[in-house]
């Protein structure tokens, strides 16, 4: 497996190199630490822009190969490139191969969650690989919860998940989420009870079939982790999954990102996009397969 490690020498990608440490990961895995030198957007003299753009390649070539160092591989380097972080960390992830993108989440609020949306967001919407953003203590992972929709990428994500040397006493969480249908309050009180009893029926359906799914998803664990837990909850997807990490203390989120081809990877999908910024545990995005274009 190869893992790109992003990192600008904050406190966020630091503790992203010490989830690195810590996640289940292959032992022959290859990890690069990738420092991006942006563009600087004041306009500077030549002398002056030669000289600032020597300092920060000494200083980016440094950083990637001390965390290189500190990730305690042989099979672990450093590398430094010029661009824009977003274009360059999936340029990287691409020419690389990478199976995997690692990166801090810098900020969740205010003016500080422009980083997030700028680069992280950036990064999970274009990657060709999944996109793991770290958040909070870095620490083992003893509970991943799988955000499970029917879809074959929410499958896909299972997978991927699946295929990592989780530790025997892992516990795994499979969530489906059956969301309300709304119906028009302004229909008459006989046609409103009709409606409502049908889109209680679709509900009932709905919740049934996220039952069937998380079911078979989790034959395909068991066995190789201490405990599953399987749970349909009913509301709006991303709160409800946000909500769930929280109260259940997972270390780690995993969601499948639904049809992102193109042009529509401009948005990564409401409901992954709005967990990777909300949830407070590190997030887990997994891409769909890319077509032949590479798209």
């Amino acid at each position: 497996m190869r893992v790109l490690l992003a990192t600008d020498g904050s406190d966020d990608a630091k503790a992203a190199t010490a989830w690195v440490k810590r996640l289940p990961l292959p032992p022959d895995r290859e990890v690069m630490a990738l420092t991006v030198i942006a563009t600087p957007l004041v306009p500077l003299e030549p002398s002056v822009l030669g000289e600032l753009d020597a300092a920060l390649v000494a200083e980016a070539r440094r950083l990637a190969d001390d965390t290189a160092a500190e990730l305690l591989t042989t099979r672990a380097t450093g590398r430094a490139v010029k661009g824009d972080p977003r274009d360059e960390i999936v340029a990287a992830g691409r020419d690389w191969g990478a199976d995997l993108i690692v990166m801090g989440a810098r900020g969740l609020s205010g003016v500080k969650e422009f980083f997030l949306g700028s680069v992280s967001q950036g990064v999970a919407r274009q990657a060709p690989c999944p996109v793991l953003v770290c958040k909070g203590t870095p620490r083992e992972v003893r509970s991943v919860t799988v955000a499970l929709d029917g879809s074959a990428d929410a499958r896909r994500a299972l997978q991927w998940i699946a295929r990592l040397p989780l530790s025997p006493s892992t516990l795994v969480r499979l969530v489906g989420v059956a969301e309300r249908q709304l119906y028009p309050v302004t229909a008459p009180a006989l046609v409103s009870a009709s409606l409502q009893s049908r889109i209680a029926a679709a509900e009932a359906e709905r919740r049934r079939a996220l039952e069937a799914e998380l079911a078979r998803a989790a034959e395909t664990l068991r066995g190789r982790v201490a405990a599953l837990e399987l749970s349909v909850r009913s509301g709006a997807a991303a709160d409800v999954l946000v909500a769930d990490a929280a109260g259940s203390g997972t270390d780690l989120v995993v969601l499948g990102a639904r049809g992102l081809r193109g042009v529509r990877r401009a948005l990564l999908g409401s409901v992954s996009e709005a967990v990777l910024r909300h949830a407070g545990c590190s997030v887990l995005i997994v891409p769909p397969e890319s077509s032949p274009d590479g798209r």
